[in-house]
């Protein structure tokens, strides 16, 4: 799907059929980078007069990768907004490449702005990578600034940009008559939409693949239950209301099946419910408790927790013929495993001197990213390259992002109550 495809229909269906919390979340840098590869983002000419940073936008979308570190404009000595007039020598010598780029009003169409750039490589005499014109709503300036982001991360990495993705979550506001929110952002906290609000408890959002669907866990009706709610049509629909415990949804990456936790045979198993026939296959079997099934890359395995080893550890499951192995064996506790989409080892929440974020490779072996004190449910950007999750601030719970590498760090506070259950959306651009 083409960007302008994308947003035209993202207006008549969001816009429409949503409505818009009234607190983005608003994120804060709280750890930077300095040994990313070294890139120019040029202030678009005419960007402040038609209020559109879209510049700014992909400067920290390029930050919060790990890969880049920008270039602060005070460095320029001019501004380019196009390949015919950007000079080498207006840029420090480690610089390998630039974005300039132009907005200017629509001629023909009310409402719209022109938006052309660049991405210049500066490895020998200045010519472009890449160079794009698009007629964009006022509206969705910003986000098309994101798909930016991902035609030059790509370009210049050869890994799709996940930038034009969005996180789903719950916010708790306690006091309020409906306390519970699921809510919609643009990855970065942004352009927050309210999906559903309840009295009772909600949790555990996750994604389909095509990223039209949000699973998740709700107790509206005094039990847990599983529901999907499409978004754009807003039809929602009760999955699964067994006695006992249903949790834990999590989409597989094909989008025909959702693997859940129930315990309506009297202890919390893993099963997994493809959609088309409505046929629950029970994976685990168990009298410890199993738990927070996730799916591997490729869909042909799960990842869950499991105490059968005396204490919360993470284990893999083969579909086809049930092998089974034991992925951590840290004395310290491990849980809420995540696959990373590259197939480079899991991310999940470690127990060593408080509850951390960590990646564990291929191999094993353990690299934090994250430092505590109580940092849970991390889910990772469909790229691998970012990870979100949800973390303690001053008695408040908020979520966080950290690049796959450990590099950027931020925070995304933002209005009243907790926010919780980070789930990071599929590529919403094909």
């Amino acid at each position: 799907m083409n960007f302008l495809r994308f947003i035209v229909r993202t207006t008549l269906c969001l816009g429409v059929l949503m409505s818009v919390a009234h607190a983005d979340l608003n994120l804060e840098i709280v750890g930077g980078i300095n040994s990313g590869r070294s890139i120019a983002v040029v202030p678009f000419a005419g960007q402040t007069e038609n209020g559109a940073d879209l510049s700014s936008v992909v400067t920290s979308d390029l930050s919060r990768s790990g890969t880049f570190a920008p270039e602060s404009t005070a460095a320029f000595t001019s501004r380019a907004s196009s390949v015919a007039e950007v000079q080498k020598s207006s840029f420090r010598p480690n610089v390998e490449a630039a974005v300039v780029g132009a907005v200017t009003k629509s001629t023909t169409r009310a409402g719209f702005y022109k938006v052309n750039y660049d991405l210049v490589s500066l490895s020998g005499d200045p010519k472009a990578l890449l160079s794009f014109k698009a007629e964009v709503p006022k509206s969705k300036l910003r986000q098309y600034a994101h798909h930016i982001s991902d035609q030059v991360y790509e370009k210049l990495t050869g890994v799709k940009g996940a930038f034009s993705t969005r996180i789903a979550y719950v916010r708790t506001r306690f006091g309020a008559k409906h306390p519970y929110e699921l809510n919609i952002a643009d990855y970065d906290g942004a352009n927050e939409i309210k999906l559903v609000k309840s009295s009772q408890p909600i949790m555990s959002p996750t994604w389909s693949a095509d990223g039209k669907r949000i699973a998740y866990v709700s107790f509206e009706n005094r039990k847990a239950e599983i529901f999907v709610h499409d978004i754009y049509s807003k039809v929602r629909t009760k999955l699964t209301s067994f006695k006992g415990l249903n949790g834990n949804p999590a989409f597989s990456p094909d989008g025909s099946k959702i693997a859940m936790v129930l315990s309506r045979d009297g202890n919390p198993e893993i099963y997994v419910l493809t959609l088309a026939s409505k046929k629950l296959l029970r994976v685990t079997t168990n009298p410890a408790i199993d738990t927070e099934p996730s799916w591997s890359a490729d869909g042909s395995s799960l990842y869950f927790t499991s105490e059968r080893a005396g204490r919360p550890q993470i284990y893999k499951i083969n579909l086809a013929n049930g092998a089974l192995s034991r992925v951590t064996s840290n004395p310290v506790k491990n849980f809420s495993a995540k696959a990373m989409p590259n197939g480079n080892g899991i991310v999940m929440v470690n127990q060593n001197g408080g509850f951390r974020i960590v990646h564990a490779d291929a191999s094993g072996k353990l690299y934090p990213l994250s430092v505590g004190p109580f940092d849970e449910t991390p889910s990772v950007a469909p790229n691998g390259t970012m990870v979100v999750y949800s973390s303690l601030y001053g008695g408040r719970k908020q979520l966080a992002i950290v690049s796959a590498d450990g590099r950027f760090k931020a925070r995304l506070p933002g209005g009243s109550g907790d926010v919780s259950f980070p789930s990071w959306s599929p590529y919403l651009i094909k």
